[in-house]
């Protein structure tokens, strides 16, 4: 094969042609040039980033015929024969697939020979390791007491399982991850020696999305090249990494921004319908308010506008839930879910910060031509809602704020659920009803499969009905989030309605409980059952009881609430104690 990909053809020959590894570099340069180089070497850091590399250029430059100030010529047959490969003195091995002990004391046996064209032998181990424990220990002796001409580089992505035996018996040099500007350079160096034609801004995108590793850089851009025929777009960039441009993801925000959900559900579904990644469409997001963060912060211009009225702090929690998603779609079946539950999170986020809502509303209509009209109705309707608040506050004494004290005593949390629903279906709730839909749940699962509905499947896996009545069914869901999308979005439960519906030949509303407040839920009403149908408070019921009950109506309250237990929760999970 003529080609050669990129990487392999711009693999650098010599230390000054390697990026962003100085502190390597320079070092490995002045033990050759002082002939201090040790025996022994061990080469750690993320994938991509010069440990092979820098490996083959340091065997080269200790076995150069005419080195200079530890760097190699590259035109003497030894340092050609490096680099074609085709020195038998340079021993790559792959400790992926050689990390048995058999290997290793096949490299002891022939270490000891001299080396049969080069002044030394050099032993490069790459991913180290992969090798086993036994494997590990039959290198112990030879690396801490090697033959004159025997040098070994062990390069490796994970050092902390590198036992510390080894590490202390060879030099260790991290590397890093290579900075942005240096990954641009040299993909413009490059793209200019292939005489190719490119946008800067195409170079910008794929040095970040290689994520500090010029060898994935390289590949990236090997592959935009093909796609768009010896031209490198930033376009063509995108759509071999499957990424999305900031413009359609400042969309995305805005849409989220006005709270129009379903806007919202089309673009993302159509960045799907494009092939886009959603993995890496959610770290475009992190990436777009980490930009909007900086340019708040640092007081630089960004291009785009969606977050830029938003205080920090609301940017900071966006952070924390894209990152959160991030991480729970990585054990998720269907990502789509949880992307949309994303959505939705971002714009109740939004809801919960309402002067900075207005904010975004007034600069967006301001900067439109020609709406005076436009702001002056504002203003007039603001003057409004003003003075109806005020007469209502007249009116009503202290309870808007009592109302505002609970709120902040809540956090702004709202809960996945309600105990005023749930309370509504135990109160009319029956065996006959429950019994019914527990032995048809399994068919409304599978009617939702059936119909390729798997959203609907997502979220009624590992659910089960807990309690029914003619016209409501509690349904119990594993996951609280699932059991918040259920309560709160119409559209969702409708459709699960709608299946059960077909089902049983009813009309039943869902209401859903999370599983792990169940049982507390549960106990809460048979309480509240305790003290009597009107469920009063605690002062209430202690007066009425010290006045009105006696031993016999306590005997007779008992009963019927075992009996009201009974019915909803089944014989087998109620158990009557007798205290006495």
């Amino acid at each position: 094969m003529d080609y050669q990909a990129l990487y392999r053809m711009f693999r650098p020959q010599s230390f000054d042609d390697v990026v962003g590894q100085s502190h390597v570099t320079k070092t490995l340069r002045n033990a050759i040039s002082k002939g201090k180089q040790s025996h022994a070497y061990i080469f750690s850091g993320p994938r991509g980033t010069g440990k092979t590399s820098i490996a083959k250029v340091f065997a080269k430059a200790i076995n150069c015929e005419r080195s200079t100030d530890g760097e190699p010529c590259n035109e003497c047959p030894i340092c050609k024969g490096i680099t074609q490969g085709t020195n038998s003195d340079v021993i790559e091995i792959d400790a992926a697939s050689n990390n048995g002990v058999d290997e290793i004391r096949n490299i002891r046996d022939k270490v000891k020979y001299a080396p049969s064209e080069s002044k030394y032998k050099v032993y490069i181990i790459d991913e180290v390791h992969m090798l086993t424990t036994g494997a590990f220990n039959a290198l112990l002796k030879t690396l801490e007491e090697p033959p004159a001409h025997a040098v070994f580089i062990l390069a490796t992505t994970e050092p902390h399982k590198i036992p510390p035996t080894i590490i202390s018996r060879a030099q260790r040099f991290d590397f890093k991850a290579i900075g942005h500007d240096q990954i641009v350079d040299r993909l413009r160096y490059v793209a200019e020696s292939q005489e190719l034609d490119y946008e800067d801004a195409a170079l910008d995108f794929i040095a970040k999305a290689s994520e500090g590793g010029m060898r994935d850089a390289l590949s990236i851009m090997d592959q935009a090249i093909a796609f768009g025929d010896d031209h490198l777009t930033l376009q063509d960039a995108l759509d071999v990494t499957g990424s999305v441009d900031e413009e359609s993801i400042n969309r995305l925000f805005e849409e989220a921004a006005e709270s129009d959900v379903r806007a919202a559900f089309e673009t993302y579904h159509q960045f799907v319908a494009d092939g886009k990644e959603v993995n890496r469409l959610i770290n475009d997001m992190i990436y777009f308010v980490r930009d909007t963060i900086m340019a708040k912060t640092s007081d630089t211009h960004f291009n785009y506008t969606a977050l830029e009225n938003f205080d920090l702090d609301t940017l900071y929690k966006m952070i924390d839930v894209i990152n959160d998603t991030l991480v729970s779609i990585r054990f998720s079946v269907n990502q789509n879910v949880h992307f949309e539950v994303l959505l939705v999170k971002m714009a109740e986020m939004i809801k919960a910060q309402p002067e900075t809502v207005q904010n975004v509303a007034t600069a967006s209509v301001a900067q439109e031509p020609n709406n005076d009209v436009l702001l002056q109705r504002m203003e007039q309707l603001e003057n409004e809602l003003k003075t109806l608040k005020s007469q209502g506050v007249a009116q009503t004494g202290g309870q808007p704020q009592q109302r505002q004290r609970s709120a902040r005593r809540s956090g702004g949390r709202q809960k996945a659920y309600s105990k005023q629903m749930i309370y509504k279906v135990l109160d009319n709730a029956n065996k006959e009803d429950i019994k019914l839909l527990q032995d048809n749940w399994k068919k409304v699962i599978a009617h939702a499969q059936n119909n390729d509905q798997k959203a609907l499947v997502s979220l009624l896996q590992n659910s089960v009905p807990v309690a029914a009545s003619s016209e409501q069914v509690l349904v119990q869901f594993e996951e609280e989030i699932h059991c918040g999308i259920v309560n709160k979005d119409e559209s969702k439960r409708a459709s699960i309605e709608d299946v059960v519906s077909s089902i049983i030949d009813k009309k039943v509303r869902v209401v859903g409980v999370p599983s792990s407040q169940w049982m507390k839920v549960r106990s809460d009403y048979l309480q509240d059952r305790h003290r009597g149908p009107g469920r009063e408070t605690a002062q209430e019921s202690s007066a009425s009881h010290s006045e009105n009950t006696t031993a016999g109506d306590n005997e007779q309250a008992e009963v019927d609430v075992a009996q009201k237990a009974r019915d909803l929760f089944g014989e087998e999970t109620v158990n009557v104690i007798d205290e006495e």
